[in-house]
């Protein structure tokens, strides 16, 4: 479990997944020249934003626990879109579904991220008030 706990570090995978989610998931996709996408796409960053701050400017349990919030809420909104068949369309560009084959790697990406929260965050010492 150590192991895992090590390769798991919050700060690690906070980094990785907010970079990841900007250039890939966000800046790489959207038409910058498409007031909508501009409006939607600048909005969609602020996650990256808040990663990136936690994982600089929070330690220990608390980052753990943010991590948990974010990636946790992140994906398990990915399963709901991708259960449902969610759509969407950005402007005058091509309609998305939101399937489960086609989002593997933000599933696990944000999953593994949530998981580092999960595993770092003692929330067993937050229930029973014993945390820092």
């Amino acid at each position: 479990m150590d192991q895992v706990k090590k390769i798991l570090n919050p700060k690690i995978w906070l980094i990785i997944t907010a970079l990841i989610h900007a250039v890939v998931g966000i800046i790489s996709q959207t038409d910058w020249g498409d007031d909508p996408q501009v409006l939607i796409g600048g909005f969609m960053l602020l996650p990256s934003v808040w990663m990136l701050y936690i994982a600089f400017f929070i330690e220990g349990e608390n980052q753990a626990r943010l991590t948990g919030v974010i990636a946790g809420s992140a994906w398990v909104w990915f399963v709901i879109g991708c259960a449902m068949g969610l759509s969407w369309q950005i402007g005058t560009s091509d309609v998305m579904e939101m399937t489960f084959a086609e989002n593997i790697p933000p599933l696990v990406i944000w999953g593994l991220t949530a998981l580092s929260g999960v595993l770092h965050g003692n929330f067993q010492n937050l229930l029973s008030g014993e945390s820092q």
